[in-house]
């Protein structure tokens, strides 16, 4: 199959688990908050009321993970994604860029990436891949991450010859006698759940989730305007029970 021909299926893939996947979660939308307001103030207050209609605990996916930014940053932002998902693509390449240099390299934004399995077997072994070598070398996954989007577009994407040779490059050892302690379909189950994830990507900013990933100027909003919930672990992803625990 060639590049081109594997990315027209893979953005066709990822439109139709995104359908199928939305539709699930309605969210109340609020108007104004006062006649003295200006228009910009009024549209501030509806996103702050639209935010906090729903707040998720999301130290239950993050405690241990790997982020960007500084340890004692007021906010986090976490992006839930599919490798083989070319919006996620679009997403790092339009939204992130600004986020980490007006926020992220200024100490403002913890940033995590939540890695999930929904649209094919290569996202699987990438998944099973990454969380390996974040284990092993935590520093090194946002680079990894890079490397794997900066390849999307090839004929063996997702491969296990394409693994291997993201292994070389980076030079990255060890990682295949790795047992993970978790089952990365099982916690995919978990954060879809917990989350609420309808589609991929899906974004939250201090606990709240973002209504449209692609507008930067509400992610800004969002920042500057709420702050994380003082959440606490309950010490299990999933509930006391579950079948897929």
């Amino acid at each position: 199959m060639t590049k081109t021909r594997w990315y027209t299926l893979a953005k066709g893939i990822a439109l139709l688990a995104c359908i199928t996947m939305s539709g699930l979660f309605l969210y109340d939308l609020f108007t104004g908050n006062g006649d003295g307001e200006s228009n910009a103030d009024s549209e501030k207050a509806v996103a702050n009321d639209k935010a906090s209609e729903r707040l998720y605990n999301t130290v239950e996916f993050t405690e241990g993970r790997v982020f960007l930014g500084n340890e004692a940053a007021d906010n986090e932002v976490i992006l839930v994604i599919d490798y083989a998902c070319p919006y996620c693509k679009e997403w790092l390449d339009e939204i992130f860029v600004p986020l980490k240099e007006q926020f992220i390299d200024q100490g403002e934004v913890k940033f995590y990436t939540l890695p999930q399995v929904y649209l094919s077997k290569e996202t699987l072994a990438l998944t099973e891949f990454t969380q390996k070598v974040e284990s092993l070398y935590p520093e090194r996954y946002f680079e990894l991450l890079d490397s794997i989007y900066a390849d999307h577009e090839s004929d063996h994407w997702g491969s296990e010859e394409h693994i291997n040779d993201l292994s070389d490059a980076l030079e990255l050892t060890g990682w295949s006698d790795v047992e993970l302690d978790y089952d990365v379909i099982r916690r995919t189950r978990q954060v879809t759940r917990g989350l609420e994830v309808d589609t991929v990507p899906t974004v939250y900013i201090n606990g709240r989730m973002v209504q449209d990933r692609m507008d930067y100027e509400e992610i800004v909003n969002l920042i500057e305007n709420t702050e994380i919930p003082a959440w606490s672990a309950a010490g299990e992803l999933c509930e006391q029970g579950a079948d897929d625990c």
